[in-house]
């Protein structure tokens, strides 16, 4: 890919970061069932992990397809790319190296594949930040929590301190300015509650009242992701998600309440996130420039609701 010229309304792939320069928001668990439900859905997709220390998106994708091997039922893998990490102590030969691999990942993939999801490290780096610069639709889970909103807006008891931008809701801003710039791209930005506690509480309540307003602000559209469920972790192991058909190893044949909940909630995420889906008689190359028309006229609206532009 020529990062310099090339433009996202030709480019077949549409690229899906998931980043939070917050550890433990989600990241990974966004990024695995993201990918699992659009290959549920026909779609080619690849996946490509930048979290070189952790590889979390890596491990699940190896433990899948160790359970495919002997599965009795199909399972659907992307074609994944595992980023390493420049080891030498000279840091422009390191960054060169990485862009070189990022951007022989992405080339293998940009035209042959419908969509490209992206798991990012929770760090400000090199590659995490040219990575938000490449996205069409930018995930961005956050927990009911004031320690996660205050990456994206300065959280204080003094009033004249409060709402600032804060720093990775200003890398965002200036990957937005540069994409546009560079090929007159957007970046569909979504907020994405995560790990909710099951009943809603005040705290809770402060916080989405706190989120909407910061939407408005930054304008991110906002969404609704997990709650926090142990099906989410527990099938980590085998690489399998509440989608793939775990009704089939239960003893009773069917699923519990909890994971057709889960179930329903990756469901639920997904359409949320209003991506160029699959049309009869339309190819996926024109969803996606349809796409790009109707999120541009979106976000340069002046009046435009930051919560959905469908």
């Amino acid at each position: 890919m020529d990062f310099d010229s090339d433009s996202s309304d030709l480019r077949s792939a549409h690229v899906i970061v998931v980043g939070n320069e917050k550890g433990g928001a989600g990241k990974s668990t966004i990024s695995i069932h993201v990918t699992v439900a659009l290959l549920k859905a026909g779609y080619r997709v690849a996946s490509i992990d930048l979290d070189t220390r952790q590889q979390t998106l890596t491990r699940f994708f190896e433990n899948r397809r160790s359970w495919s091997a002997n599965a009795n039922w199909p399972i659907e893998l992307p074609h994944h790319c595992a980023m390493g990490r420049g080891e030498s102590a000279d840091l422009r030969e390191n960054e060169a190296r990485e862009f070189a691999d990022f951007a022989a990942a992405i080339g293998a993939v940009e035209h042959d594949y419908e969509f490209v999801v992206i798991d990012t490290p929770a760090s400000d780096s090199y590659l995490m930040r040219l990575a938000h610069s490449l996205a069409d639709t930018l995930i961005s889970p956050l927990n009911d929590s004031y320690i996660d909103v205050d990456v994206f807006s300065r959280v204080n008891h003094d009033r004249k301190q409060r709402g600032a931008v804060a720093h990775y809701a200003d890398l965002v801003l200036e990957a937005r300015r540069k994409r546009q710039l560079v090929d007159n791209g957007v970046i569909d930005w979504i907020m994405v509650r995560n790990r909710m506690a099951s009943l809603a509480n005040n705290n809770a309540k402060q916080i989405a009242i706190s989120i909407a307003r910061i939407g408005a602000e930054l304008r991110f559209r906002i969404a609704d992701g997990f709650h926090d469920r142990v099906i989410f972790r527990e099938l980590f192991p085998i690489g399998l998600t509440a989608l793939d058909a775990i009704e089939q190893g239960a003893q009773k044949g069917a699923l519990t309440s909890s994971q057709q909940s889960a179930r329903q909630e990756i469901e639920n995420l997904v359409e949320s996130l209003q991506l160029p889906t699959r049309t009869p008689g339309v190819e996926h190359i024109e969803s996606r420039r349809l796409w790009h028309a109707r999120v541009s006229d979106f976000y340069r609206a002046p009046s435009a609701d930051a919560h959905d532009f469908s």
